[in-house]
């Protein structure tokens, strides 16, 4: 046989594994979104979130910082920065269409972090200031959802102990009439002060989520504070005069074919079985939200009959994931750690998993163990990968979805649903730009 003759007998081999590998992953990866609404709506809390944070390095926590000041209300954003020879990569990735709003801000931060790194390691108010007020203006309608969040908390416990000890310190903190920045300087101030407290208290589950949502609102004042250290270190200032800024495009499919509610579940239990299971279900009020979410159509927005023919529902690669398959299409196998606005959901979570199996060495800094609809799979250059990928996530979807189904079809009643002291001119200045808000404590 001559080369030219075994050379295309190989390429037709090729092809032929090439056809096999993408009929797999279409069916696979059907199955994968279909069983995803499935266990996003009667398994949407998988466990109990992993409280263990990695060690970062001093640029990881500007990661964190960065990744919080960029999101927007209702928005993910992850940031990975690549520290290179002879400069710094800041790959920014969001879970939808970046805005021109979004840029021009992007710009006016990156601006900003250059002036401030450029006077290192001395002070530099006025580029502080329009820095902070930046951040104020961009972030106000995050911050004041969360706000409002603690402000509801406040009023709903008001009598308790630790309630008292956080408005006695805020009062003593801030001034009667405050924006919402002041607030999170206030609220960052404090959660340092308690969080390391090694008392019954502290580790008390009410407690606990009193001291997230004062972590949250100071997140922004703590991320402003962290930035600004950071650019005034001199050790960075290389990372901040050759920076580059690469915003990775979302990946959205708005018309993804999934199998139908009974086609999925009639593959884990008996047809006898259920009509009972869907009673159960019936009876739970965030259960059957969130499968009427499943199945309503994105084109028509009607309702789908959970028995009928297949509907067309958007999916969307999350932040995080976008950045790491851009890691596994390059090869990049040290320490790379992405910092993300949200806690990882479950699923990417898994997919990181499977890629640290693969000698990816990817740190993510927390965790919900949460299964959110509308997850979509990386599609890396590598089949072999993303086919082995896809198993991995559907093994693990198909032992939750089991598990929860046998729960529900046994005789047991169904159970409830899982549920810088030195920038304060700064922070002042920045108050201007923003509305005052209703104090956190009713007279």
């Amino acid at each position: 046989m001559g080369l030219s003759e075994e050379f295309k007998k190989k390429r037709e081999r090729e092809l032929e594994e090439l056809k096999e590998h993408k009929k797999e992953l279409n069916k696979g990866e059907k199955d994968l979104y279909s069983k995803v609404w499935v266990a996003h709506s009667i398994n949407f809390v998988v466990e109990e979130a992993s409280k263990e944070v990695p060690t970062l390095k001093d640029y990881e926590r500007f990661s964190c910082y960065l990744a919080t000041i960029l999101a927007r209300k209702k928005q993910v954003v992850a940031v990975w920065l690549r520290i290179l020879s002879d400069r710094c990569e800041i790959h920014l990735s969001k879970n939808f269409t970046w805005k021109n709003k979004d840029v021009k801000y992007i710009d006016k931060i990156m601006m900003h972090l250059k002036d401030i790194s450029k006077n290192a390691p001395a002070h530099s108010d006025i580029n502080e200031g329009a820095f902070t007020e930046a951040v104020t203006v961009y972030c106000s309608a995050k911050l004041e959802s969360r706000y409002e969040k603690l402000r509801d908390y406040i009023k709903k416990n008001g009598g308790s102990e630790h309630v008292r000890s956080f408005k006695d310190f805020f009062s003593a903190n801030t001034a009667d009439k405050t924006s919402m920045i002041m607030a999170s300087r206030t609220c960052n101030k404090y959660y340092k002060e308690v969080k390391d407290k090694d008392d019954g208290k502290v580790k008390s589950s009410i407690l606990s989520e009193f001291l997230e949502l004062i972590k949250k609102v100071g997140s922004y004042a703590g991320s402003i504070i962290g930035i600004v250290e950071c650019a005034r270190n001199i050790q960075y200032k290389s990372l901040f005069s050759n920076s580059i800024v690469i915003k990775r495009s979302p990946v959205i499919v708005y018309d993804q074919p999934i199998y139908s509610w009974k086609n999925i579940i009639r593959r884990f239990i008996e047809e006898d079985k259920y009509e009972g299971f869907m009673d159960r279900c019936s009876k739970k009020t965030n259960v059957m939200e969130r499968m009427r979410k499943a199945y309503t159509d994105n084109a028509t927005k009607q309702q789908q009959p959970l028995n009928g023919s297949d509907v067309k529902q958007c999916v969307y690669l999350h932040a995080e994931m976008n950045i790491l398959a851009y890691i596994i299409d390059n090869k990049i196998n040290g320490r790379e750690f992405i910092a993300v606005s949200k806690k990882c959901c479950y699923l990417c979570e898994l997919y990181i998993e499977f890629a640290r199996e693969q000698g990816f060495d990817i740190i993510i800094s927390e965790n919900y163990k949460k299964i959110y609809s509308g997850w979509k799979l990386p599609h890396v250059k590598n089949d072999n990968f993303k086919i082995d990928s896809l198993r991995y996530i559907l093994e693990s979807l198909n032992r939750i979805i089991e598990q929860k189904l046998e729960h529900y079809t046994r005789s047991l009643p169904a159970s409830p649903d899982s549920g810088g002291e030195y920038l304060d001119v700064s922070f002042e200045k920045a108050s201007k730009k923003v509305r005052r808000v209703n104090s956190l404590f009713d007279e």
